[in-house]
């Protein structure tokens, strides 16, 4: 966990309570938003937001920019959703993995601060701000335990009713504590829930077909959410022996 990072507890006792004012005319939606790749950093009145065409007082910071209360949401918004898609690529680097928690830790702590010094922030805003915050908790966690581990181990898949020859026996291509990329010549159901087990132990588990993409020739790579165990794969077992 990174240092300073708050609980979720936390980001709501930040918002509770805060005087803020009202002001109908600062509305997110009722505000024209500028194309998010011709936002600047350089040249920047100090003090200003760095959005290109934006003149308003700069509130917060994200990615090494100072942004409006306006632009702030919406490119922490925007980038938040990109990260939660990034989640399910297939074995993301650790700097990736890294970079998203710095990212998720960031706007966390500036919409914490940003809403605790803004003036005349009307209700409206300041619940859209809390859910931005709470959303990038929850996001935290899951990229935390989606941390994936590149490992190629034998796993068997399967519907319940499945009879033994059905059963498909393949490997894995990375792990993490409550996932599983396998490699698979079946074309599965997003959503269906289906069995994995171990084929040396024969311990299984109940999983989620989350997303399903084609891979080489006759075969696709299979995301699985686990749904039953904390840690399938002893990975919290594997790290308190290093």
């Amino acid at each position: 966990m990174l240092p300073g990072w708050p609980k979720v507890s936390y980001v709501q006792d930040a918002f509770a309570g805060l005087d803020v004012g009202v002001n109908p005319h600062n509305d997110l939606g009722a505000m024209q938003m500028a194309n998010e790749t011709s936002h600047r950093g350089i040249g920047t009145p100090e003090g200003t937001c760095a959005w290109s065409g934006c003149g308003n007082k700069s509130e917060a910071a994200l990615d090494g920019y100072r942004l409006c209360r306006n632009h702030f949401y919406q490119r922490a918004t925007k980038r938040l959703e990109e990260y939660r898609a990034g989640l399910r690529q297939v074995s993301p680097g650790m700097a990736d993995h890294n970079a998203t928690l710095k990212f998720i830790s960031e706007v966390i702590s500036q919409t914490t601060t940003l809403v605790a010094n803004a003036k005349l922030l009307a209700p409206a805003q300041r619940d859209q701000f809390l859910n931005l915050s709470l959303s990038a908790a929850e996001l935290y966690k899951q990229a935390q335990r989606n941390a994936r581990i590149r490992r190629n181990m034998p796993i068997l898949v399967y519907r319940e009713k499945d009879s033994k020859g059905m059963r498909e026996l393949t490997n894995t291509v990375d792990v993490s504590k409550q996932g599983v990329c396998i490699v698979t010549v079946r074309l599965w159901e997003i959503g269906e829930k289906i069995w994995i087990e171990k084929p040396a132990s024969q311990v299984r588990t109940l999983a989620r077909v989350a997303w399903l993409k084609k891979g080489e020739l006759t075969q696709f790579l299979m995301g699985l959410d686990i749904l039953d165990s904390e840690d399938f794969w002893g990975l919290d077992l594997a790290s308190s022996k290093k």
